[in-house]
């Protein structure tokens, strides 16, 4: 604990360095810490405020997103099935319903022709089933502001109302309804029909706004400065409700704003963080909006937290103020009788650590040499096992070729030696009969033949390049491994493939071919003991913009030690059987770096066989990046 007079002299300005910051720290830092722990504890509060702005905006951004695609993909259907006469097709209303039915925030879904006549409207309330209006109470609604706004907007263009309380009949309903409208017009054959309008009941979204942190209380207001969730609920939705213009409080509120996208200010109310919200603004920056209108359909987000949150987190940092302090004078104390011995030795590991550092280089860079030539020989033994199972499909059809050729010069041997004795006219028939059933057979061989070296030469391409393409699955999958589209059960594993005959994505197709020949490969290395019976699942769905893969054994499984290891380069578990501990590491890179996706793998604890299951999610299309 007590250093030598030698070592202090020797270390004497790097203890300085140490023991300076300690006395100013305790002497001066501490009581100015402690006077401004009030304003230091109101930091995590606004970082608190503004994660819960984000929630919440990113809350309101899903949801209006996915109502303006809702609206774009209605009036997509509508001009592709929708009628063009004045008489309605029973197609459009049960589009319609089933629209309506999709979602238990739809309230109404229209359409409106080129005049503002509703031609079809399908009313849903509380809950219940969709209802096809009769035509009788259909109405016009050239003179409202969604029809007069929507009207002149090109195609995939959106109209945003603002969101307010329902009006029915001039009158606002009872219980408040918030409602949105969206709107987009309908173009057949680039003459426009109409337009398409959702009234979107905004109930459970503002409810789970509410909910979103009870630290943090989170307000909704519109461009005008009038509530439409505050702090006070008597106030909100003022300008429907009677207020001829917003409070005293919410006018200062508003200019505080100003036009500003996002930021804090200050009010008799307390400190406020806010962010302005525009609604399908990132599908306008996507492209999958042409044109925007809103009339008035911006609005605010506000946080501010309780002055009981803010006192509780000021009484907090003082007391760890006041412990910290009395813990480190203690521990400074301590710690300085043992610096300067331990300075002493600092200089030694130092030299130490540097030759271990390089030393570690050298083997990493060894390592790395090593695990890019494993990696090209697991290629290469996948494409050798490509080329075989070309072969062996190849041989069928040009055996059937030479059989046919075999019986077609036969037939003509046969042909002139009746030429010779007397050609009869039905000699004759059957001759040209057998040769055109000969030619045929010969033609669909050759055809074979030809797209198995087709399919062969777009393998050998995609394993050689990283091109990114569109492929069929199910097209696509068999092809990925000669073994996927002619299985051999000899062995007593069978095989089952169950992929959509739908499903494309735009992937790079030579990694991802080596993906499943990889695990291919390691379910029939580990899985299964020999000469016991398995079986092998290859299933392929959708996911939203997801595709699932789950790749399936009922062999031994893999215990929970080895699990945790299994995607770490050179680790196997049959490495006398010649398994490089490369495979499934190759699989997880391609995966996550390549493919932009991501592998988990469950294998349930237990004695008895419990199989594997790897499970993989590719978005339907891969990252560009994947390309440089």
């Amino acid at each position: 604990m007590f250093p030598s007079l030698r070592a202090i002299y020797r270390h004497r300005r790097r203890l300085a360095i140490f023991v300076v910051p300690w006395v100013v720290g305790l002497g001066i830092g501490v009581p100015l810490l402690w006077h401004q722990i009030g304003a230091n504890a109101r930091e995590p509060q606004i970082r608190n405020r503004e994660e819960t702005l984000s929630q919440g905006y990113d809350i309101l951004g899903r949801a209006l997103d996915r109502l303006g695609r809702d609206a774009l993909f209605l009036a997509d259907l509508q001009s592709r099935f929708g009628e063009t006469t004045t008489r309605l097709a029973p197609l459009s209303a049960e589009i319609f319903q089933s629209f309506a039915a999709s979602s238990p925030d739809y309230d109404q879904v229209r359409w409106l022709d080129n005049d503002g006549n509703e031609r079809l409207r399908v009313n849903r309330r509380s809950g219940a089933e969709p209802v096809v209006v009769s035509s009788e109470q259909l109405q016009n609604k050239a003179d409202q502001p969604y029809f007069r706004d929507t009207i002149p907007l090109p195609l995939n263009g959106l109209y945003f109302s603002a969101l307010e309380l329902n009006i029915d009949n001039g009158v606002v309903e009872v219980p408040h309804l918030p409602t949105l409208r969206v709107a987009s017009p309908v173009f057949r054959n680039g003459t426009k029909q109409g337009i398409i309008v959702i009234n979107y009941r905004a109930t459970r979204l503002l409810e789970r706004l509410k909910r979103l942190d009870r630290s943090v209380e989170l307000y909704l207001m519109n461009q005008a400065g009038y509530w439409l969730q505050g702090p006070n609920a008597d106030a909100n939705w003022g300008w429907q409700l009677g207020a001829s213009t917003p409070g005293p409080a919410e006018a200062e509120m508003l200019r505080a704003i100003g036009n500003g996208e996002r930021g804090l200010f200050g009010s008799r109310g307390g400190v406020w963080n806010y962010r302005r919200f525009q609604p399908v603004a990132s599908l306008l920056a996507t492209g999958e909006v042409a044109e925007r209108r809103a009339a008035g359909a911006d609005l605010y987000l506000l946080a501010r937290d309780s002055a009981t949150a803010i006192n509780d987190q000021e009484t907090r940092g003082k007391l760890i103020l006041g412990a910290v302090a009395a813990i480190l004078a203690m521990v400074a104390l301590a710690v300085t009788g043992r610096l300067a011995n331990g300075m002493e030795a600092e200089a030694e590991w130092a030299r130490q650590m540097e030759d271990t550092n390089k030393t570690l280089r050298d083997t990493n860079e060894k390592l790395s040499v090593t695990q890019r030539e494993l990696a090209r020989a697991e290629r290469l033994s996948s494409l050798g096992l490509m080329v075989a199972g070309v072969a062996h499909e190849m041989n069928t059809p040009l055996g059937s070729a030479a059989l046919v050729l075999s019986k077609a010069a036969k037939d003509l041997r046969l042909f002139k030696e009746r030429l010779a004795a007397g050609l009869r006219r039905s000699d004759l028939d059957l001759y040209i009969a057998d040769s055109d059933v000969s030619l045929d057979l010969v033609r669909d061989a050759i055809h074979r033949c030809t797209a198995l070296v087709q399919r062969f030469k777009q393998v050998a391409v995609d394993r050689a390049t990283l091109e990114r393409r569109d492929i069929d699955l199910a097209a696509f999958i068999p092809d990925a491994d000669p073994r996927l589209r002619k299985w051999d059960a000899s062995a007593g594993v069978s095989l089952t493939v169950n992929v959509p005959d739908d499903l494309a994505i735009t992937t790079y197709p030579g990694p991802f071919a080596q993906v499943l020949s990889n695990l291919l490969n390691n379910s029939l290395l580990h899985a299964f003991d020999a000469g016991k019976p398995g079986m092998i699942i290859i299933d392929v769905r959708r996911m939203g913009e997801q595709v699932l893969i789950e790749f399936t054994d009922n062999g031994r499984g893999i215990n929970e030690t080895d699990i945790q290891k299994i995607f770490e380069p050179f680790f196997s578990t049959a490495r006398h059987s010649g398994g490089t501990g490369l495979g499934l590491h190759i699989v997880h890179q391609i995966v996550t770096e390549v493919l932009g996706g991501s592998i988990t793998v469950e294998s349930p604890p237990g004695d008895r066989a419990r199989g594997t299951r790897f499970i993989i999610r590719l978005p339907r299309v891969a990252p560009a990046r994947a390309e440089t």
